[in-house]
């Protein structure tokens, strides 16, 4: 093992959360699109699961499935053995890739937003916002609006305003896409940081098979639209993980891996 011998997490776990038969169709111009077509998967309790895989292949839109912001035209979504399909809230939080802050509310405010809305006191969910502004590192800018801030910090403040409202299950949308990479790297480390320490069950969407590899227990392959998947893949390497792991043979070897069968599905 490349790492340490920590086992990755949600090994021998039970289910934490079960997508059954999922079908998502876009409707337009007298047409039906298939986004989905019966796609099940059952993600272990504290899991890091990622969904990889190209352009249009329904990641995101199972994601938004998942967090009730999109309905499904048939399957389940079973939260802890409970029917969640095609509604919110009920131990789901998401971080979107384009942070979807309010630029008219300081980060406190952002933070505290979702304990607003669910009727937390003011008192309380300003003292519950200024513990994850501080888990994220942003403690000196609580009171500075998201125009002051950089993209990272931007997607610190969201990630902070998701783990407020203390899910079970954190969904994350391609929260690094639009970040450089020096950035998109530094982040990567402080979700790992936080995630030992937070220990949810996390699904994470990426287009990168590096990302994918250093932040997942699983990862997920999918297949061009309709999505299917294509593999799962049980990543070997133990926690904690650093940058050095990014360029271990075992590493770049399965990365290839991942790629071919990437390849391969796109010519099916």
């Amino acid at each position: 093992m490349s790492e340490l011998e920590t086992r990755p997490a949600g090994t021998g776990a039970p289910d934490k959360l079960e997508i059954r038969n999922v079908t998502k169709y876009y409707h337009g111009r007298g047409n039906s699109l298939p986004v989905l077509e019966n796609f099940s998967l059952a993600v272990k309790d504290l899991e890091f699961l990622v969904l990889l895989g190209p352009s249009g292949c329904g990641k995101s839109t199972l994601l938004r499935i998942i967090d009730g912001i999109e309905t499904c035209d048939s399957g389940q979504v079973v939260l802890d053995g409970k029917n969640v399909t095609n509604t919110t809230g009920d131990g789901r939080g998401m971080v979107f890739q384009s942070f979807e802050l309010f630029p008219w509310r300081k980060v406190i405010d952002n933070v505290a937003f979702g304990l607003e809305v669910t009727g937390v006191g003011k008192a309380e969910r300003l003292d519950i916002a200024r513990e994850y502004v501080n888990l994220v590192g942003l403690s000196a800018f609580e009171h500075s609006y998201p125009h002051e801030l950089s993209g990272g910090m931007q997607q610190r403040v969201g990630i902070a305003r998701a783990l407020a409202i203390k899910p079970q299950v954190l969904l994350m949308d391609e929260p690094y896409g639009a970040l450089d990479v020096q950035t998109r790297d530094l982040l990567q480390d402080e979700l790992l940081s936080i995630w030992e320490r937070q220990r949810k069950t996390v699904i994470f969407v990426t287009h990168s098979i590096e990302e994918a590899l250093y932040l997942a227990d699983r990862i997920v392959v999918m297949s061009p639209r309709p999505g299917r998947i294509e593999q799962i893949i049980d990543v070997p390497f133990g926690r904690p993980r650093r940058d050095a792991l990014k360029s271990d043979p075992e590493f770049l070897a399965l990365r290839r891996e991942i790629w071919q069968i990437l390849k391969k599905g796109a010519r099916v």
